[in-house]
């Protein structure tokens, strides 16, 4: 039984970049301004994240945790001293404890 072109459902190619936006900022990982750091608790390890500014976007948060390759960073987009920008870091660090919880202790 031959399938008519037209019948067929597209898959989705899951290597392509989720958005251009996301490379955008992991490419500019070790680029942008040091804020300042974040020491979390890592299992029994004391770990140090640095708190990178990253340029101000609608469609994304207002911090949000990056890594590439050996390096990592919190990216905060907008006023560090607003209510919304500490609760976006909070998050933040807890999505970094994750990570690095994944990747040094196991």
């Amino acid at each position: 039984m031959e399938l008519n072109p037209t019948d067929k459902q597209e898959k989705p190619d899951l290597a392509k970049p989720l958005s251009a936006t996301h490379v955008r900022c992991m490419q500019n990982l070790s680029k942008s301004e040091l804020v300042g750091f974040v020491e979390l608790e890592v299992g029994s390890l004391a770990v140090q994240v640095p708190i990178r500014a990253a340029a101000a976007a609608t469609e994304l948060p207002l911090a949000s945790f990056e890594a590439e390759g050996d390096n990592c960073a919190i990216l905060v987009r907008g006023d560090t001293s607003s209510k919304a920008v500490e609760v976006a870091l909070r998050e933040a660090a807890q999505e970094a404890v994750k990570h690095l919880s994944k990747k040094l202790l196991n």
